[in-house]
């Protein structure tokens, strides 16, 4: 199946979508990294296969390589993802959510409304970041648990993720 990219987006160069990928009115997807004295080293953006950005997005173009988005993602309204993120499978991530650069982040993660990524963190799989946490540099993740708060500290197992159970057996 073919990709829908609204006429209103905007592409920047080196951008490569997937098959089956939507993107929304007004996204800004590619531009320059917002990294001084780096923003003329765009190395472009990745989107995989399945993933649906809706309205107001932006995607910025990495500087060390391309910046990421893996399958099957779900990138809702305002979001920010910034230069040289690696974003993984079936990854969450809700309005007005804001990762800065270089932050990796695993599969099945689901970014609440309004939180905040510090720039060069790593989310373990499984993560549900709650709504407007702020992910400071200090904090560790850990598959499969809720981290929420300001500065954002773990709350809990993370049991309602369909993968939890499996996760578990596997880690006996």
């Amino acid at each position: 199946m073919s990709s829908i990219i609204h006429p209103t987006a905007v592409l920047g160069p080196n951008v490569i979508v997937g098959d089956n990928v939507c993107i929304g009115p007004y996204c800004v997807i590619g531009t320059p990294p917002e990294w001084e004295g780096r923003e003329g080293d765009g190395k472009g953006v990745i989107i995989h296969n399945g993933t649906r950005i809706t309205d107001l997005v932006t995607i910025h173009a990495g500087a060390d390589g391309p910046t990421v988005i893996g399958p099957n993602c779900y990138i809702l309204a305002h979001a920010h993802i910034g230069h040289d993120c690696k974003i993984g499978a079936n990854v969450r991530i809700s309005c007005h959510a804001s990762i800065g650069g270089h932050t990796v982040i695993g599969d099945d993660v689901n970014v609440g409304l309004n939180a905040v990524i510090h720039q060069r963190q790593t989310i373990a799989e499984g993560v549900m970041i709650g709504a407007q946490a702020m992910v400071t540099k200090g904090l560790k993740t850990e598959p499969y648990k809720v981290y929420a708060g300001n500065p954002a500290k773990y709350l809990k197992e993370n049991q309602r993720h369909h993968n939890y159970t499996i996760y578990m057996k596997d880690s006996i």
